[in-house]
Formats: C-alpha cells, sequence, structure tokens
C-alpha cells in the first residue's frame, strides 16, 4: 500500500508540473524608508512549470497585456492613429525567471531607458530550523537567510511539490509560503494557487485578449532588448545612472535622434535643455524616494 501510494504521490507531482501551477503572492513592502510604517501592497504571481518558472507583478501582467492588444488591433485594421495612454502599470516592474532543474536564477529589470537581465551569482544558504505552524490548512517550517543585504525568515511546505518561491528565493525542501525581511519592510504572503487551465480561463475576462486560445505573456521589462550583464556590471550601471540619471536621453537629443516634449502640471515644454532639466529632477525624486529595494546588495 505504502509502495502504491508513492507512486500516486510522485504521478501527481509530474502532472502537476506538466500542467502548471500559479501561485499567488501578497506582497507589502516599503520604498521609502522614511515611509515604512505605510507599505504598499502589489499582487504577484509565480507561474511554475516542468522548465521553470516565472514571477512578476499582475498588475504589470494586465496592464502590458491590455497594452499589447491595442497595438495588435490597431495593426490589424490598418489603422496608423496610435494613440494609447497607457494605464496603471503597478508597483513592481522586474520579474524574475528560474529554469529547472539546474535554477539558473535572472533577474529582468530597467534602469532608465535601457533594460537588463542579471544571472543570480550568489547561493542561498537556508538555515531549516525545527518550528513549524500553518498556513491556510498547509503545515510549513521555519527556515532563514541572509541574501542580498537582508536577512530573511521564510516558512516552507513540503505539501507542494515545488523547490521554489517568490522573488529569487528557492532551494528549499518545498514551496515558500511566506517569507519577511527582518525590518518588516518586505514580506510575501501566500494568497492561493490554481491551475493553468483555471488561470486561462479568467483571463479571457479580465484582459480579452488572447492568442490561440492562450494568454501570451512576455517577461521581462518592454521597451527594447535586454542586455545581459553580470551582477557587477548592473551595479556599475546603476551607480553612473545615479550619478547622472538622464545621461542616455541627452546622447540621443543631441544626435537629432529624437525630440522630446514634456507635460507638467499642464505645462507643454519642448526645449531640449528644460526638458532635460525637468526629467533629470523627477527621476533623481525617484531614486531618492525608493531607497528601499529588495536587494539593496544589487544597488549600491
Amino acid at each position: 500500500m505504502k509502495k502504491i501510494y508513492s507512486l500516486l504521490m510522485i504521478t501527481v507531482s509530474l502532472l502537476s508540473l506538466a500542467q502548471g501551477t500559479r501561485i499567488m503572492y501578497e506582497y507589502k513592502f516599503a520604498s521609502n524608508l522614511e515611509k515604512k510604517d505605510s507599505l504598499e501592497t502589489e499582487l504577484m504571481y509565480l507561474d511554475i512549470k516542468k522548465e521553470g518558472s516565472n514571477f512578476y507583478s499582475r498588475q504589470k501582467f494586465v496592464s502590458d497585456s491590455t497594452r499589447d492588444a491595442y497595438f495588435k488591433k490597431q495593426i490589424a485594421t490598418g489603422s496608423t492613429n496610435f494613440n494609447y495612454r497607457g494605464g496603471n502599470g503597478g508597483k513592481i516592474g522586474y520579474s524574475i525567471s528560474k529554469s529547472y532543474p539546474d535554477f539558473n536564477i535572472v533577474l529582468h529589470t530597467g534602469i532608465g531607458n535601457s533594460r537588463f537581465s542579471v544571472k543570480n551569482e550568489n547561493p542561498m544558504s537556508w538555515k531549516i530550523l525545527p518550528d513549524k505552524k500553518t498556513i491556510d490548512k498547509f503545515e510549513v517550517q521555519k527556515a532563514t537567510l541572509d541574501f542580498g543585504g537582508r536577512t530573511w525568515t521564510a516558512w516552507f511546505s513540503q505539501d507542494f511539490p515545488f523547490q521554489d518561491g517568490p522573488y529569487k528565493f528557492s532551494g528549499l525542501p518545498g514551496l515558500i509560503l511566506e517569507m519577511e525581511d527582518s525590518t518588516g519592510t518586505h514580506s510575501f504572503k501566500f494568497a492561493g494557487s490554481k491551475k493553468f487551465d483555471e488561470v486561462v480561463k479568467i483571463e479571457k475576462e479580465e484582459i480579452g485578449s488572447t492568442r490561440g486560445g492562450i494568454v501570451v505573456k512576455t517577461f521581462g521589462v518592454p521597451g527594447g532588448k535586454e542586455i545581459e550583464v553580470s551582477e557587477e556590471q548592473f551595479k556599475k550601471q546603476w551607480k553612473e545612472y545615479k550619478n547622472d540619471p538622464v545621461k542616455d536621453t541627452r546622447q540621443m537629443l543631441s544626435q537629432g535622434n529624437m525630440k522630446l516634449t514634456l507635460n507638467i502640471d499642464g505645462k507643454m515644454m519642448s526645449e531640449p535643455s528644460e526638458v532635460l532639466r525637468a526629467m533629470e529632477k523627477n527621476q533623481r525624486e525617484e531614486i531618492k524616494n525608493n531607497n528601499n529595494k529588495i536587494e539593496p546588495a544589487l544597488y549600491p
């Protein structure tokens, strides 16, 4: 009987991987340490398939899919009038891809006008503790980790056949259902799971755009080809951006490759130097206020 039960569990696990499973997390975080008592919230998806997983913001997914559907429709009808004003793209612009079984982990994100894919180079040395509790009917066990400039506490469950979790986190003998850093300014909480056949049905209704009956999602940050860089190269790019956040835009303007107009509080700006000053002020303000990255070691 035990052998039959074991075989049944293995079959169910393989079937789950073949079909694909979406794990949902409520992500609470403080972008600005000066406002850490007012946490922001974003619903995040962890899509798990046999070959790997992708972790990303639901709101960004909906926004990108709606935008892609708009342009596809305009092109299909022969229209040259593109007047897409965008929508709520969410608060989280990055995504994470993991490949199985080697667990290569890649961060897809942007700095200014550039898009990067950054392969994780830091191993995760988990410390598994004996503490246990229940989360949403699942038994979970405690583990701790120092990673990316933070100390994390995780709760993982072996009731799921996945050694994965939110953001880059993986490698425990089960699925991570909860994580929180020691400052309390970044946390993930399990918000449910669905098989992909349920997911496709829901997204058809939410987005109203599918290709071949399946909602198509391109992971990463839209707006250009990603540049593959090491973590050290990424840190260098970030430092350069902090020092001069409109460097790339200034270069493009000087080459005559683009013309910019800016609308700030109803005031239209088109003179290059005026536009650049306004853009730089805005970017520096954003850098100043977004000072509590989930992986601070990447953003010196």
